[in-house]
């Protein structure tokens, strides 16, 4: 599979940006960099979550996220990483997926169970 980017919005308490992320659909969660988290003033919650990352089980702390995904508006759980990425947890509750041939988000139908897993 090739590599999929994609445009959004994510807004704090002290200001919004837009990056560019890439839809790792084998990560869970909406991530950004902590220099990020901390710019925008994203709230963070109570608790951390056990992950598994490259780099082995790791224990992270968990942030609020507001922001658009074309033109879609969400909110979501989000996690420290080196880069931007948008896990499968987001495109599921906004019932996108990724297009192979086209490596590009996609709205899925909504006469169609999504995730398949559903079934």
């Amino acid at each position: 599979m090739g590599r999929t980017e994609v445009q959004a919005k994510v807004i704090g308490d002290k200001e919004t940006r837009e990056y560019t992320f890439l839809v790792d659909t084998g990560a869970t969660y909406l991530a950004l960099p902590m220099e990020e988290i901390e710019a925008l003033g994203l709230r963070q919650s109570r608790g951390n979550i056990r992950l598994m990352s490259a780099t082995g089980v790791v224990d992270v702390d968990t942030y609020f996220a507001d922001g658009e995904l074309l033109g879609q508006e969400f909110g979501a759980i989000l996690v420290p990483a080196s880069i931007p990425l948008i896990g499968y947890e987001l495109l599921e509750n906004l019932r996108y997926r990724v297009n192979p041939v086209t490596e590009e988000l996609e709205k899925v139908p909504e006469d169609e169970v999504h995730p398949r897993y559903l079934l």
